[in-house]
Formats: structure tokens, sequence, C-alpha cells
């Protein structure tokens, strides 16, 4: 479907392949709440042809113009005095790569997280919406978050991650020897550990956590993973990798200490996403300056 999003609203262009659609069944795509729907369609902020929709039953037709203006909302966190870096923006997405050593969110006035950045590079590219991460990153782990810029989408949005259609992968560099082209499933349930604070571990009455894992690269005692999460629990991937023998370098909870590179080896290095309302799917990467890190023969696996 062809759209146009523009002046805090989209405009949408129905094909032939969904002639016969009616509002209502946009609205319910799009897990639009009936009070929002309600609160939209009385303020004459849905409309069909720039006329305000009356009656969301009824059909529409090819080459039928749909129109959502969407509620004004503001940024919502205190900026950074330095924006984030971003990777990939398209209308409703953009893609931020998070250094290591800062956290995703921590008090609204604090301006020393990733939030924090995304508002001010919301504020200098004229972004007017609520700071919104659709997922986590460890403080140690560097790479890919994924942040909303429509409201309006954001429910959609968390459902293709909790459906597992938004997928990310992972490096990890790890201590251990491990047959390179070897793949394996880790299935085992992550919760809290009651003895430590913010420690987790493989419990029978965790949540469920399924990490699927490739060995790239194993030389000198060290191998490098290819991890895919199925799941997002805290720690995940860490925990995982640590329970089969493989901690990760740096990693100051489950890994050890080592010279080889200078942080925690854990990077989001790739996100598959899919555009709300082409359906288009997208692919972005990280940049590869963290494998400046490793042995030179290393750099030509990923």
């Amino acid at each position: 479907m062809k759209y146009n999003v523009h002046d805090g609203q989209i405009d949408m262009i129905i094909d032939r392949h969904l002639e016969g659609k009616k509002p209502d069944d946009f609205l319910k795509e799009y897990l639009v709440p009936d009070k929002t729907a309600n609160r939209y369609l009385r303020s004459g902020r849905f409309l069909i042809n720039s006329l305000p929709c009356r009656d969301l039953s009824a059909p529409l037709k090819t080459d039928d113009m749909l129109t959502v203006v969407f509620e004004p909302e503001g940024i919502d966190w205190a900026p950074a005095p330095e924006e984030a870096s971003v990777v990939y923006e398209d209308a409703f997405v953009y893609i931020v790569n998070k250094p290591a050593g800062i956290i995703i969110h921590s008090d609204k006035d604090a301006a020393d997280c990733l939030n924090a950045m995304a508002a001010r590079y919301q504020i200098s590219r004229g972004i007017h919406a609520p700071v919104r991460p659709l997922h986590r990153l460890d403080r140690e782990t560097e790479g890919l978050v994924i942040y909303s810029k429509i409201p309006f989408f954001q429910p959609w949005l968390d459902r293709q991650l909790k459906e597992k259609r938004i997928r990310r992968s992972y490096y990890a560099l790890c201590r251990g020897k491990c047959t390179a082209g070897k793949s394996f499933t880790v299935n085992a349930p992550i919760g809290k550990d009651r003895h430590r604070n913010g420690v987790y571990r493989i419990s029978k009455t965790g949540k469920q956590a399924v990490t699927e894992c490739t060995c790239l690269f194993s030389e000198n005692g060290y191998s490098l993973f290819r991890c895919v999460l199925q799941t997002g629990r805290t720690h995940q991937i860490r925990v995982h990798l640590s329970s089969h023998g493989f901690p990760i370098v740096n990693d100051p909870i489950y890994g050890v200490r080592d010279r080889l590179i200078r942080q925690m080896g854990l990077w989001a290095y790739e996100i598959v996403y899919t555009s709300p309302v082409s359906g288009k799917k997208h692919k972005i990467k990280a940049p590869l300056k963290f494998a400046e890190q490793f042995p030179e023969n290393w750099h030509i696996l990923i």
C-alpha cells in the first residue's frame, strides 16, 4: 500500500488487494483501542478522501485515500548535550547504535542515558513524539536499539517484537573452545538470583528463554558466536552462553576479565524489521567499529 507521512498525518492509498476492507479493519490491524478510535472519529482525525469518516464499517474502494491525523504529542525526556548515533530512519522508527557503558533509561531528569541522547536527536530532527525504545540492551552491551516515532503505530510494533517478527542478532566473544560452524539452541528458563541483586540464572521457575547460537570461529581459547534471540529476557545471552561453558569476555557478572578487547564482548549487530504500512522488510546492521578490536584474521567473519 502506498503511503505518505507528512505534517503530523499519514495518507494511505487503498490498492486492489485491500478493496472491500473497512476502516474498522485497519484500526484492528494496528491494535488501536476502541477508546482511541472513538476519540479520533469524534475529533475528525480519521478521513476518507479528505472528508471526515462517519462510518467505520463502510467498505473502501481502490484508490480511496485513508488519512489519519495523529494527536499531537511532545518529547517527554530531558535531552542530553549529545544526540544519539542513528544508523537508520524511516517514517515510523529510527535505530540507534548504543555505545557500551550507558543504559537505555534512568530518571527522567538524567541526561546520561540513551533516551536522553534520543531526545536530543528528536529535537534536532523535529520529531515531536514521546521517546519510546521498543526493547532494551544491557549497559555493557554495544549495538542497535529501535525507537518508535509515531505513538499511533507503537502497539503494532510492540506486537511485532513479541511475536518475534522483529529479529535481533548478536555477536558474542567468549572464552572456551568450540567447533567452527557448530550450531545449538539453548532453551533454558531464566529467573532472578534470590541471593544476588541484579543477577540472573538458569531457574526451573524462571521465564522461558531461547537463544540460537552458531560458532563462527574458535582459536587460542576464544570462540566467536552469532546469537539470535527468540525471547528477550534480561541478560539472556550472557546467562545462556555462560551456562554452556562459554563465558563472555569482560562480562562483569557472568564472564571473565580479558585483555584481548577493551569492552564486554557482546554486540547487538543486526535488526530485521518490517515497515507497518508497506510491509517491506529491512535489515539494518550496526557499524562494525567494534571489529577493530579483534585479531586481524577474524574481521572477515563478521
